[in-house]
């Protein structure tokens, strides 16, 4: 009689300590044979790869519109371990409320400054507008032309002076049009101010649900990427590295950056006679601003100099900015980020400024990040390359 392999057999009966027929024979276990197609042996593999490609795409896609709160909650979580693991030692191993812990205190205190410093500026970009039109209205246009024409200038200088001032007329006028496609501009994007503001709370709040999550989940996240990496464990550990490495010089450029910065505003206010002090120390936040933060600070004060009749101060003081605060960021930043990123300076440069040309203001984050990784790769391809040639 034949029996079906996929059937089970019931195991023998073992005999009694007593009994005479010896030791009981040991329990046999046969198999189960899978029902599969003829097509599994060909195709199994290639088609469990698309699934799992699929399945990461879609996941992406998911992640996609938080990409930004991801990285940066990925990059807090990376600095803050250090001080998770003690405080985490402080609250005997408790990790949710460690992550708790960390997660407020990064709301209170990097967040809330930012969003109180991004008050300060608009207050500030109201303020150059309304300097701007009193100015405009006191016949500033005038006492700047008669400033720029009682100067000893040479004579090509003058020629080019005198024709582009021969009309103040025609100078008001095209100042009131470029003044009325501005305000345009601003009423157009004032529009979307509600919903601009909205999404970005909801950005802070889910940046802080990452962050909350990778504290305190972070043995976990750290076991399941090293299970999905394909790399090595000293290459997984090398690119960790460097990450972290290039994380501390952006901070560490960041602060450097910021206070002289800060120190140079506070020179040139000083100079011109308007209080060093308090705009020095905005002055060091606002700078985590590419190109936007400082400006808020020394054009309305070169306006307001400029409406006070101090010409030659509001032109000192857009020299300055223009020539030393701007000139101390491109020589300071650089310079503190070349050593943890391990690149020359005129990479660093190259980063920063592609980084903020393709990415925006966080271009300070990703640039040297991305430069640095991608040279990370490249030089552990080479190596599995030559290690694959000579065994």
């Amino acid at each position: 009689m034949d029996i079906d392999p996929r059937e089970e057999t019931n195991p023998p009966l073992q005999s009694s300590p007593d009994s005479d027929t010896g030791p009981a024979p040991q329990e046999c276990h046969t198999t189960r044979t899978e029902d599969v197609g003829p097509l599994h042996a060909r195709f199994y593999r290639p088609f469990l790869l698309l699934v799992f490609i699929a399945a990461v795409l879609l996941f992406g896609a998911l992640l996609w519109p938080f990409r930004h709160a991801v990285f940066l909650a990925a990059i807090l979580a990376l600095l803050l371990n250090p001080l998770r693991q003690r405080l985490a030692a402080l609250m005997r191993g408790s990790r949710f409320l460690t992550a708790a812990l960390l997660t407020i205190a990064t709301l209170l205190f990097i967040l809330m400054p930012a969003a109180l410093l991004t008050t300060v500026l608009a207050n500030e970009a109201g303020a150059v507008i309304e300097a701007g039109v009193v100015w405009f209205q006191k016949g500033g246009v005038a006492s700047l032309a008669d400033w720029i024409t009682s100067m000893n200038l040479p004579d090509w200088l003058r020629d080019i002076v005198d024709k582009t001032l021969a009309d103040p007329q025609k100078i008001r006028d095209g100042l009131a049009a470029t003044a009325t496609q501005a305000g345009k501009g601003l009423l157009a994007a004032g529009r979307g101010v509600a919903g601009q503001t909205a999404n970005l709370l909801f950005q802070v709040l889910m940046l802080l649900l990452f962050l909350f999550y990778f504290l305190a989940e972070r043995d976990r996240v750290v076991a399941g990427l090293r299970r999905l990496s394909p790399l090595r464990p000293h290459q997984e550990q090398e690119l960790a590295g460097r990450l972290k490495s290039v994380m501390q010089s952006i901070l560490a450029g960041g602060l450097a950056a910021g206070l002289t910065q800060g120190v140079a505003t506070a020179v040139g206010l000083w100079i011109v006679g308007v209080d060093p002090l308090f705009w020095g120390m905005v002055a060091v936040a606002a700078s985590l601003v590419p190109f936007v933060g400082l400006a808020l600070i020394h054009v309305p004060i070169v306006v307001f100099l400029l409406a006070g009749g101090a010409t030659g101060k509001a032109l000192f003081l857009l020299a300055w900015w223009l020539l030393v605060v701007s000139t101390v960021d491109n020589i300071v930043r650089p310079f503190f980020i070349s050593g943890g990123a391990r690149l020359p300076t005129l990479m660093i440069f190259v980063s920063i400024v592609g980084g903020v040309l393709l990415f925006g203001p966080l271009g300070l984050i990703y640039g040297p990040i991305s430069m640095s990784l991608c040279l990370v790769v490249f030089q552990l391809f080479i190596e599995a390359q030559s290690t694959e040639k000579h065994p």
